[in-house]
């Protein structure tokens, strides 16, 4: 290969300085190679020409080089001034430089010599030694002619001749070269060095890369590493406010930079790894960069199938810059090394931790921009999707093995409650990266779907109110929002509903529980008018109607039954079993009871007499005849002289003996019993009658039956039967399990059996009250008195004054019971009396008078005993009594057997004595019944006053028999 080396112009030395700028082209070369696979070969002959700057054009007629040269010989032959000969000696050597070059560049597989060219500079050389620009050329020229150790030699005299020459920094650039390709690192760091303490030259950023590289060479990879961070520092103008991307350097930089990478990685993984990249960080902190040292490292490893050691650099970084912008890239690139190195088992943990950092509910997502976002969803959405279907199907095999190991004979509890809990949670897991997924894409054409599956991980994890609000919006709400319905929409109302009833079933709390029928009732409504067609949508329109009428929403009940009703296809028996049951509780609860009744009815003609709900729906009906007819009662103001009133009565009866037509029974018993209420109010005795008869023997042991005793009374006194009434209220007194209606029955017994004129049964009924009911004792006195009437009727004088005694002899307080014991005294005293009034007075009067005196003491002690009761109707009697006591006795005095054998003054002396005797006891009568007569002044006037003044008239004429006078006078005058 035949050297190259930049030349210019001999006229115009002194603007060399631009043209060594040429030399930079050899330097691309050679960084290339030393990045991947360094060649110690490589010399200066070998770099290539040189681009310089672009200067201004200008506008030189183009002369053919061989043109140009023959014009310089002649020129230099002509011309014989030193000087002016070695100007154009020197530009004739330049001249064929070029002219070779071109020969080279036109004829790529052609072996050019350039000694000729080497002939003209050694002989220029040999009167300018110490001509730098001529050394450089000369070097040049022996490089690009294949003599590598010519051209070291001229470069090692411009370096040691010529220190501050323009081209001292590209001599020792190329004498370091030289020394790298021989291995001589140390030797070659120093010329690189040297360069690089030039300051700003064109070889600078080569000479910086060189010196990193025999820096690694020498096996000083903290020293090269430093070297190599310095130039990506320069490359990336990391010392300036802004940065450069490495996507935005040209070509060669990038070629440059993207080599200086390759070897910092190699550098890092001697010194141990991504560990110490971050020790090599500048004091304010990471570089800008610093994404790309990982990166180079990883890829490195990844490519060395270090698959581990690679995305473990990529993960190092993302866990030291969790929120660089570039972390979500390299987290993306640990992701695939880890699938390239095949290590599944590893690469879903990468992905779930990215989703993690990156995804919708990550601070890192809340502070990215719109186009980061986009580039995190292009990962998002792919590896949520796998990660959700992976737990998801890694739940389902956890469940099924609990489930195998449950059937098993002697399956190990503790291992089907691990897979349990396992799956459990792997559901779960499942279940919110399904919504991760479906809040990160809501409009992806996929999101029904996954919040499908979404809802079936909540669902097997008993999270049944996620799972029903996630079936929801697949069911319905994605159908609103997009106008296209799912193809999992049906399934998922269904679910919907399944998991609202198994919410409602795990609530404790009462008021959750009734909300989560609320919303299991809206939704198997709106499932069946969404789905009409399906096979489940009547079954699921029947279980809201229930659901209704559990929540008593019976208006509800009847729309949503009434609905199921007019189905198509028409219900099959058992579901219109169900509707006309639903539609008869509504109605009955509603006091719709017609259609209650209407609906029982048909239920109950659909039914054999032995089904198990026969009889509840027979009570059924006949609870809705009855509920009309009390409606009726309810609403009737029944009077005598309204005949609409009787009418409705009427009407209502006609319902209640209605309820009996479907079988005998307890309700059809009440509403008998109610018929016959009504019967009585409407005093149709006859009916009464009948239909009382009927219930005792329809229902002998009904707990109605014996208070049908009060009632057949009624009717008996209706019918003018007392005995028959009296005989029912016998019953009642033996049986009502009421004291109080066993007392009053037995005594209206008592008193109707009077009544009838059944003297037997009414003592009987009286002395059974008096000896049972002591209590209250006023109406025992009062059976008592009446016991007295009926011996005294029955002529028992003996009887009847037992029980005299015994009102007599009652202390009670109360007015009645005072006035029934001076009755009874009074009662007795009056047989005193009466006994008084029989004894006669004969002879001998001594012993006769001695018996009618101790008979009058006995009635007066009687009558004194009714006159301290003060009771005004018996004091009047009483005075009167003893007043004719002494009368009689005064007048029995007189009226007594003489004795016999008296003469005339004997008898008229025995008159005397007799008068004597008498008289005092008519002044004690007559004092007696003016007391009585008295009493008139207090307005008292009764029959027995009246008696005192007849036996006054008699007693005292001259002052009470007098004759009445009438005065008339007229008022004519007036």
């Amino acid at each position: 290969m035949k050297p190259v080396i930049s030349r210019r112009p001999a006229q115009a030395r002194p603007s060399s300085h631009k043209k060594i700028l040429a030399l930079t082209l050899c330097v691309n070369a050679v960084l290339a190679g030393c990045a991947s696979q360094f060649d110690p070969g490589t010399t200066l002959a070998a770099l290539p020409a040189v681009t310089l700057p672009q200067e201004p054009a200008l506008e030189v007629p183009k002369v053919a080089l061989p043109v140009l040269i023959d014009s310089y010989q002649k020129a230099l032959t002509a011309n014989r001034d030193p000087k002016t000969r070695r100007q154009i000696q020197l530009r004739l050597a330049d001249l064929e430089m070029e002219r070779l070059e071109q020969l080279q560049a036109d004829n790529p597989e052609m072996a050019v010599a350039y000694s000729e060219a080497v002939r003209h500079y050694e002989a220029l050389l040999q009167t300018s030694a110490d001509d730098d620009y001529l050394a450089y050329r000369l070097a040049r020229a022996r490089a690009l002619d294949g003599n590598t150790g010519g051209s070291l030699q001229a470069l090692d005299n411009i370096v040691a001749t010529a220190p501050q020459s323009p081209f001292i920094a590209e001599a020792l650039f190329r004498r370091g070269e030289a020394a790298f390709g021989h291995k001589n690192y140390r030797t070659a760091e120093q010329d690189f060095a040297a360069v690089l303490a030039q300051g700003d030259t064109p070889f600078a950023r080569n000479a910086r890369y060189m010196l990193g590289w025999s820096q690694f060479k020498d096996a000083r990879y903290q020293d090269a590493s430093n070297t190599f961070l310095a130039l990506m520092d320069e490359l990336l103008a990391e010392s300036q406010a802004e940065k450069r991307a490495l996507e935005q350097l040209e070509k060669g930089q990038r070629r440059l930079a993207d080599d200086t990478l390759r070897v910092l990685a190699l550098g890092f993984n001697y010194l141990g790894g991504a560990q110490v990249i971050e020790s090599f960080n500048p004091q304010p902190g990471p570089r800008s960069y610093q994404h790309q040292l990982y990166r180079a490292l990883g890829d490195w490893y990844a490519e060395s199938e270090r698959y581990r050691d690679g995305a473990q650099t990529f993960l190092t970084y993302v866990e030291r810059n969790p929120q660089n912008r570039a972390a979500p890239s390299m987290h993306v690139r640990a992701v695939e090394i880890l699938q390239q190195g095949n290590f599944p088992s590893e690469v879903l943990p990468a992905k779930r931790e990215f989703a993690t950092r990156y995804g919708i509910r990550s601070h890192y997502w809340q502070n990215a921009d719109d186009t980061l976002r986009g580039e995190l969803a292009d990962y998002l959405k792919p590896w949520l999707e796998e990660l959700a279907r992976f737990d998801h199907a890694r739940a389902q095999a956890l469940a099924k093995e609990a489930a195998r190991e449950a059937d098993k004979p002697k399956g190990n509890a503790r291992v089907i409650a691990r897979a349990q809990r396992e799956s459990r949670a792997a559901f779960l897991v499942a279940a919110d990266l399904y919504r991760e997924f479906i809040q990160t894409f809501p409009a992806d054409l996929k999101a029904p779907l996954l919040t499908f599956l979404m809802a079936e991980c909540y669902n097997e994890a008993g999270q049944s109110a996620l799972a029903f609000n996630a079936y929801q919006r697949v069911a319905w709400e994605f159908t609103e929002e997009t106008g296209t319905v799912p193809a999992q929409a049906t399934e998922a109302g269904y679910a919907a509903i399944l998991m609202a009833g198994a919410a409602r079933t795990s609530e404790k709390n009462p008021e959750q529980a009734a909300l989560w029928l609320d919303r299991k009732t809206e939704t198997s409504l709106r499932f069946a008018e969404s789905w009409p067609h399906d096979r489940r949508a009547l079954a699921v329109q029947l279980d809201a109607a229930r659901n209704l009428f559990e929540q008593y929403r019976h208006g509800e009940t009847i729309a949503a039954t009434e609905k199921a009703a007019a189905w198509q296809p028409p219900p099959n028996p058992q579901q219109r079993r169900t509707i006309l049951m639903l539609l008869g509780h509504s109605h009955f609860e509603t006091d719709n009871f017609p259609a209650a009744e209407n609906a029982y009815s048909q239920l109950l003609a659909s039914m054999a007499s032995g089904d198990p709900e026969y009889l509840n729906t027979r009570d059924r009906l006949q609870s809705s005849i009855y509920k009309q007819a009390e409606l009726i009662l309810q609403q009737l103001q029944l009077s005598d002289d309204s005949t609409e009133a009787t009418a409705r009565a009427e009407q209502a009866i006609a319902l209640l003996l209605r309820v009996r037509d479907s079988g005998r029974s307890s309700i059809a018993a009440t509403a008998q019993y109610d018929a016959v209420t009504q019967l009585i109010n409407l005093q149709y005795w006859s009916r009464a009658r009948a239909e009382l008869t009927d219930f005792r023997q329809s229902y002998p042991q009904h707990p109605l039956t014996p208070s049908l005793a009060a009632k057949a009374v009624v009717i008996y006194q209706g019918l003018d039967l007392p005995e028959a009434a009296a005989d029912e209220l016998l019953l009642l007194a033996n049986s009502d399990p009421d004291p109080e209606v066993r007392r009053s029955s037995l005594f209206m017994a008592a008193e109707l059996f009077e009544q009838a004129g059944n003297i037997d049964k009414a003592t009987d009924a009286y002395r059974q009250y008096v000896r049972q009911w002591r209590e209250p004792p006023l109406q025992n006195l009062e059976a008592q008195f009446q016991l007295a009437t009926l011996y005294q009727k029955a002529g028992n004088q003996r009887e009847r004054n037992l029980w005299l005694q015994s009102l007599a002899g009652n202390k009670l307080p109360e007015p009645r019971s005072r006035y029934l014991a001076a009755f009874a005294q009074n009662a007795l005293a009056e047989q005193s009396y009466a006994r008084f009034e029989r004894l006669a007075l004969t002879l001998p009067l001594k012993q006769s008078l001695k018996n009618k005196k101790q008979a009058m003491e006995t009635t007066v002690a009687d009558y004194k005993k009714v006159l301290d009761f003060g009771i005004a109707e018996f004091t009047t009697a009483a005075n009167f009594r003893l007043a004719e006591v002494y009368r009689q006795l005064s007048r029995d005095l007189m009226d007594s057997q003489r004795p016999n054998g008296l003469n005339p003054l004997e008898l008229e002396q025995y008159e005397i004595l007799l008068e004597e005797q008498a008289y005092p006891f008519e002044e004690k009568a007559i004092e007696l019944h003016e007391a009585n007569v008295k009493r008139t002044a207090d307005g008292v006037y009764d029959e027995w006053v009246k008696n005192s003044f007849s036996s006054l008239e008699t007693l005292l004429p001259a002052r009470y028999r007098k004759p009445e006078s009438t005065v008339e006078w007229s008022d004519a005058a007036y």
